[in-house]
């Protein structure tokens, strides 16, 4: 026997002899546990992570975990959401102390170790959509009206914080859904201006750079947000004018985004109606929308639903996260679907083109009608 082999104690030299595995083979070490004094330790976990989650814990030195109580949990990034589930592993796992130096001993080759935990699963993650729809629902019970609103009143205010801790979601989508709601910050608070009021807001600046002879290229932020003072406080009125502007580059004036102008007063028009003729809707979009802003179907094309000469609208936050139940509610509403119009209605329920294609091809067929591709319900 090689002096290797004579590392390994008598009955470790049996047992390895027995069960046919070659002993010269072997690295002359081999382990001595001890089962600890808390085994086992259920408090530990081991979560599977690729090398971009890595890096995003190497960078910012935490992992997040969100949601509410009735949620399962998801593992958010500051782009990214994963899902948490347990998978039982093939093998039993043994979680031991690190090893020092003072644990090996170097004449014989013995390594003695502390075994603290014993497990039979793992965490896994898969990656997922975000889930932000209620965030509007959050809002949407306390919208912000201006003077009378009551800042004194019980319902829940918001923070950021709130969010972060409660909405399954990435920072980084959480952050691009605010901007979309146009949300504003009162008091510390987070705040959704109800819409009628944004309509009031919007007719109130169209009538000031009237009055004052104002390009509506360059509007002075100060001078109009004073002059709305009469409706609502002046720093709201400051927040208001930089979502429906683009600010220019001394911070001093803004020029109106007439894409955002007209959209609104789109929706104003049809969020109350079932459905409207689409040649009486345009032009009594045309007249509602102050001409010197353009009027453009394909900007409302995430709003609406155009099928058969009319045109309705569709509040897509309202629709079923489900794949299944959103695509049976879209062609209910429209028998037949070209992708463009589609996809922004789909598009936030995959995290890729090829999981986007998948649902498609899951649920829907294509037809060709004259040249062009349409999608249609695979089951009806």
């Amino acid at each position: 026997m090689n002096d290797e082999i004579k590392h390994f104690p008598e009955n470790v030299q049996k047992l390895l002899t027995d069960a046919r595995i070659p002993i010269e083979q072997l690295k002359p070490i081999y382990y001595e546990l001890t089962i600890g004094e808390h085994f086992p330790d259920d408090s530990i976990r081991l979560l599977e992570v690729n090398n971009s989650l890595i890096e995003e814990l190497d960078k910012s030195k935490k992992l997040v975990i969100r949601g509410a109580h009735d949620d399962s949990a998801t593992l958010c990034t500051s782009d990214q959401i994963f899902e948490i589930k347990s998978a039982e592993t093939s093998n039993t796992l043994l979680l031991a102390s690190p090893l020092d130096s003072s644990s090996v001993n170097k004449e014989n080759g013995c390594i003695a170790l502390t075994v603290n935990s014993i497990l039979h699963s793992k965490l896994e993650l898969t990656q997922c959509v975000s889930k932000l729809i209620r965030i509007r629902q959050l809002f949407e019970e306390n919208p912000y009206r201006g003077h009378f609103d009551d800042e004194e009143n019980s319902t829940r205010k918001i923070t950021m914080e709130n969010l972060r801790n409660d909405i399954q979601a990435s920072d980084q989508a959480i952050d691009a859904y605010l901007k979309k709601l146009n949300v504003i910050t009162i008091n510390g608070h987070l705040r959704l201006l109800d819409f009628d009021f944004r309509t009031k807001l919007i007719e109130y600046i169209i009538s000031i750079i009237s009055i004052q002879d104002w390009s509506k290229d360059n509007i002075p932020i100060d001078k109009c947000a004073t002059e709305m003072r009469e409706i609502c406080p002046k720093y709201v009125a400051k927040q208001f004018l930089e979502q429906i502007g683009t600010i220019s580059n001394d911070g001093n004036s803004i020029a109106l985004n007439g894409n955002t102008i007209s959209t609104h007063y789109a929706l104003d028009l049809l969020r109350n109606l079932e459905k409207m003729k689409l040649s009486e809707f345009m032009t009594c979009w045309r007249e509602c929308v102050p001409a010197e802003f353009p009027i453009d179907l394909e900007k409302l094309k995430e709003f609406v639903i155009i099928s058969e000469g009319t045109i309705s609208y569709i509040d897509i936050d309202n629709l079923s996260e489900k794949p299944n139940e959103r695509i049976k509610t879209l062609f209910s509403r429209k028998n037949t679907w070209t992708l463009s119009e589609l996809e922004p209605f789909l598009s936030s329920l995959t995290t890729s083109n090829a999981e986007f294609n998948s649902l498609l091809a899951m649920h829907t067929r294509c037809i060709m009608k004259d040249g062009q591709k349409y999608y249609v319900p695979k089951y009806n």
